[in-house]
């Protein structure tokens, strides 16, 4: 029995030892990991090697992943201390004769335990490291407190995946859908397309967002921005064309094409939805009385409520004309929702007609309606439409030059909002005196469409043209930047914020700014800086003291904040 006891003890001390893969010294087996590795989303091809059951990463690798990120760091080698010094926060310097050795996968090589002392930011710090064919190998989680970056294996994929820190006042969150990426470039598009990303205060230290890809997904977040719910809904026609989130009721706009020109089909239809996003009821729009063949092409589409009127500002592909073309123009849609009924005339050309309306905005001034447009012909200009659905008051916010109908303006609109005596309109615009011409396509005699940051703000007391103030809040033709389409928020009566993100010439993301207005548009203090945030399709919106929206990029959702001041 006792030898027996003794004989178990033995096998138990050696266990250990032949689970791992065999020692000689300081060496230890190492073979290609089948890990899939990410970093920020794409998948990254790097030889990575698993010894003794964990990963190892080659630090020189993991450097040139995360340069440019708000987890950047760059490597050094100091060959008086045989130290291997890591600097955070500083870009990767790339060795002027990188390792290029290839590792086969069927093959097991010899892993050196490191004897380099490690320093991080100059101090010293016990972290184990392999050297394999010259270069040193870590440990993701083992780094990963030192950077510092984030990470996280699934197991069921077999992935690791690696994101750079978040900056202060920015949250990674889990989605329950695929996500589509929504980022802000420095790219200007001729005239725009339905918003398909939306976030919503709910009021109850939750917000929700609201995306229309193949269906429409809702996913609600805590004041944490921890998921605790979800839910989807089908489109109930093929084409989506609007969200909006009422007092009330939720509304989204659905349509589908029309190129028969049935006068009986339907074309655009209205669902309404209680705050839970149960169907209630809807309102349809036949293709006869509105001249739709195609809903919602070349705009935006928004809405805005007033008591039980619903305003649906939109754009549409009309019916055939005798010169066999078939024309855009704006559409305003009005909604009694006591009757789910419409109100107002939906003809070729309504008192408010826009030809073409490349993004249509809309707010309610009291009872008055109040609409802006991006006009290429009639007229071409940033115009700005006030009335009660049967006449209207049309001030010119901005005058193009150029040929009437030039799908090219060299003019894109980001928001607009009204303060207690003014109206006022976030835009970016070319130096207009160096275009020679505007086509359908381009503006000719322009090297870049490089544009200023702007606004165009109308005396509420003022329906003339001659009262629009052009408010210039930062120039970038001429420099080494592209500004993307401005953001306008309102914050309260006299009070706003606008925000835009900055790009190199090659359209590399670069810091975000932003700037507090006051109600009659002028700069209430410097432009301010935030590096390593990103702006989105997503409106910004007021919660609580923070200016809020997310981001999706290469299937990750940040939420971004910024606190009053």
């Amino acid at each position: 029995m006792k030898r027996l006891m003794k004989l178990l003890l033995v096998l138990l001390l050696l266990a250990p030892l032949l689970s791992r893969p065999a020692l000689a010294g300081n060496t230890a087996q190492a073979m290609l990991t089948d890990s899939k590795t990410y970093f920020n989303g794409e998948e990254q091809s790097l030889y990575g090697f698993n010894i003794a059951g964990s990963n190892y990463y080659s630090l020189r690798d993991i450097a040139k992943q995360l340069s440019g990120t708000s987890s950047q760091f760059d490597v050094t080698w100091n060959k008086q201390q045989n130290a291997v010094e890591i600097v955070t926060g500083q870009a990767y310097t790339p060795e002027a004769s990188p390792n290029s050795s290839y590792y086969s996968r069927s093959t097991k090589y010899i892993a050196s335990l490191s004897t380099s002392k490690i320093l991080v930011d100059g101090k010293q710090q016990q972290i184990t490291a392999y050297t394999i064919g010259g270069s040193n190998y870590f440990q993701l989680r083992d780094l990963s407190g030192k950077i510092p970056f984030d990470i996280e294996y699934d197991n069921q994929s077999n992935q690791i995946s690696v994101f750079s820190k978040t900056p202060d006042n920015a949250y990674r969150a889990k989605t329950a859908f695929a996500v589509k990426d929504n980022g802000e470039t420095s790219d200007f598009p001729r005239w725009k397309s339905p918003v398909t990303s939306y976030l919503v205060n709910n009021q109850d230290q939750t917000v929700s967002v609201i995306e229309a890809n193949k269906e429409i997904t809702i996913e609600t977040y805590n004041e944490k921005y921890e998921l605790i719910a979800s839910n989807k809904l089908g489109y109930e026609l093929p084409l989506f064309g609007g969200f909006y989130s009422g007092v009330k009721y939720n509304y989204i706009a659905f349509g589908q094409e029309n190129t028969e020109e049935n006068n009986d089909k339907e074309v655009i239809r209205i669902v309404r939805y209680d705050k839970s996003f149960n169907r209630i009821d809807s309102v349809s729009i036949k293709g006869g009385e509105s001249y739709t063949i195609e809903p919602f092409e070349a705009g935006s589409g928004r809405m805005a409520e007033y008591g039980d009127t619903l305003v649906l500002h939109t754009a549409r592909k009309r019916y055939t004309t005798p010169d066999g073309l078939n024309h855009q123009s704006q559409l305003t849609i009005m909604v009694n929702t006591s009757t789910m009924k419409v109100t107002n005339d939906l003809g070729r050309f309504q008192k408010n007609h826009v030809s073409h309306s490349f993004d249509q905005y809309v707010l309610f001034d009291g009872s008055a309606q109040v609409l802006v447009d991006h006009g290429d012909a009639y007229p071409r200009s940033v115009v700005l439409s006030k009335g009660d659905g049967n006449s209207y008051s049309k001030v010119d916010l901005f005058a193009i030059p150029g040929a009437i109908g030039a799908n090219a303006t060299g003019v894109s609109i980001g928001g607009f909002e009204m303060s207690s005596g003014s109206y006022i309109v976030a835009m970016n615009s070319v130096d207009h005196s160096a275009v020679t011409e505007y086509t359908s396509y381009e503006m000719v005699g322009l090297d870049i469409d490089q544009r200023d940051i702007l606004l165009s703000v109308l005396p509420k007391s003022s329906m003339s043209s001659a009262s629009v103030q052009h408010i210039t809040l930062a120039k970038y033709v001429g420099t080494d930047k592209i500004a993307s389409i401005p953001k306008l928020v309102k914050i309260s009566d006299d009070r706003l914020m606008v925000l835009w993100q900055e790009f190199d010439k090659k359209g590399n993301a670069g810091d975000l700014k932003y700037v507090y207005i006051d109600g009659n548009g002028q700069a209430t203090g410097g432009i301010q800086t935030l590096a390593h945030f990103a702006l989105s399709e997503t409106n910004p919106i007021l919660v609580g003291d923070k200016i809020v929206w997310y981001t999706n990029n290469k299937g990750s959702r940040l939420f971004y904040s910024i606190p009053l001041k």
